[in-house]
């Protein structure tokens, strides 16, 4: 008898015309996510609020070149500019629970807000530590500052800041300690009224090359240049974002006379850690791609935007990047599935590789319990042939046979030799009428005797 097996059974696995075509689906889509990435930045963004420096200061000076090249470009209709006292006061906005500022200049050693991820690191900011010739007389070195009149810088600056660890960390004590701008510490340092100054700045430093130029200022070194151990190595060491720094001999027009060691501290710009990451994006390919000329960030004497460089080493900073700034970082990488077309290759090769030998399998098991059903069928028909001639005792041997048979196609079920399809229940059902037609024989045959 012949059994039908083209019915689907209940477990068996999705078709391949089925796998392949989720495959590609998968494919499209991750295809669409890469290309939306690489063209969404052309689109303008609204507003961008950023926070600088003192106007007078570098940071101020940025901000504003920064703002002209982002409006200028199209990628924001409107970018404010706010004024703040320096790299504590900008980490504090950056960091605030209510109305944060969007981008902020700040110092890399200043504590960083949990809300600040990096854009990018600008430049280095060199400490220079300034004694009046007027009034500074006897100060040569770092110590020297005990009991005299120094301005530490502004309140929330990061040069205030940065002073105020290198003092308690010599455990020096300054007689008066002056809060100044940096113009109102060049004047004082000009007339006298102030005896030292720390001052962080971009090298060259045209406020420093002015004082430098009237014979007002002397630097003060920590340390000898060419000497290893000294005080700036020692803060180099204790401090991280810290750096060694030598200020060149006549750096300042012909100033320093000798080579002044010192230290230095990256300026990096953060932004929130919810901004927009194409907008971050954005920004940080508009800096890195406007920076000199005219029409640039540079300007026409804004020199200081020549020195940033791309320069990504997260193992380098003490604030993680912003994932849309990595994503420009890594824009020359080429999409997962350019990068990795190969090793996806081999994958989707062994995929249907598998997936062909596991289909074979299917069928030879499939045509193999086929084979046992037809050999069940084929007793069955054996012993359910010339049942009308046979006597009682050797229909009840059949019966038995039969029972026997049926007991035996069920075991097989359980142990997964066979499968409970239409063939199975064929089966089933001829064995049931067999054992039926036994049954109505052999109660002819009693009621007969």
């Amino acid at each position: 008898m012949q059994a039908h097996t083209d019915k689907q059974d209940v477990g068996a696995s999705i078709p391949l015309p089925a796998t392949i075509a989720a495959l590609i689906a998968v494919a499209v889509i991750a295809g669409g996510f890469y290309t939306y990435r690489s063209v969404s930045s052309d689109a303008a963004f609204s507003h961008l609020t950023i926070a600088t420096g003192p106007e007078s200061g570098t940071y101020h000076a940025l901000g504003s070149a920064l703002k002209r090249v982002l409006e200028g470009n199209n990628a924001f209709s409107s970018v404010d500019i706010l004024s703040t006292d320096g790299s504590v006061e900008n980490m504090q906005l950056i960091g605030a629970t209510k109305d944060p500022v969007d981008l902020a200049f700040v110092q890399a050693d200043a504590a960083p807000a949990t809300n600040a991820r990096l854009l990018t690191i600008l430049y280095d900011e060199v400490l220079h530590i300034l004694a009046s010739t007027k009034s500074g007389a006897g100060i040569d070195s770092i110590f020297d500052l005990q009991g005299r009149r120094v301005a530490m810088g502004a309140a929330g600056s990061g040069t205030r800041e940065l002073a105020r660890r290198i003092l308690l960390h010599f455990g020096i004590d300054v007689g008066e300690d002056l809060l100044l701008s940096p113009t109102e510490t060049a004047r004082g340092l000009a007339d006298g009224s102030v005896e030292a100054a720390f001052m962080l700045s971009a090298i060259p430093s045209r406020l420093i090359s002015e004082m430098a130029w009237d014979n007002a200022i002397r630097f003060v070194p920590l340390g000898r240049a060419l000497e290893a151990g000294d005080e700036a190595h020692a803060l180099e060491l204790v401090f991280p974002g810290i750096k060694g720094y030598i200020i060149p001999r006549a750096t300042y027009i012909r100033w320093p006379q000798e080579p002044v060691h010192t230290v230095s501290v990256a300026a990096m710009l953060v932004a929130r850690k919810d901004l927009d990451e194409e907008m971050a994006r954005a920004i940080v390919e508009a800096l890195f791609g406007n920076r000199s000329g005219e029409a640039g960030m540079e300007g026409k004497d804004l020199i200081v935007a020549r020195k940033i460089r791309e320069n990504y080493d997260p193992a380098e900073v003490t604030v993680s990047y912003h994932p849309g700034a990595t994503a420009y970082y890594h824009r020359e990488q080429p999409p997962f599935f350019v990068e990795y077309a190969e090793a996806l290759s081999l994958g989707l090769t062994l995929m249907l590789g598998i997936y062909s030998a596991f289909i074979a399998l299917r069928e030879w098991l499939r045509r193999r319990m086929k084979n046992r059903i037809d050999a069940y069928l084929l007793q069955v028909e054996q012993l359910a042939s010339g049942l009308h001639a046979l006597p009682p005792d050797e229909l009840r041997q059949r019966q038995k046979a039969l029972e026997s048979l049926r007991r035996a196609a069920f075991a097989d079920l359980i142990a997964e030799r066979l499968l409970a399809d239409e063939a199975f229940t064929i089966l089933q059902n001829h064995l049931r009428d067999e054992l039926r037609d036994i049954e109505r024989r052999l109660s002819k045959l009693t009621t007969r005797i």
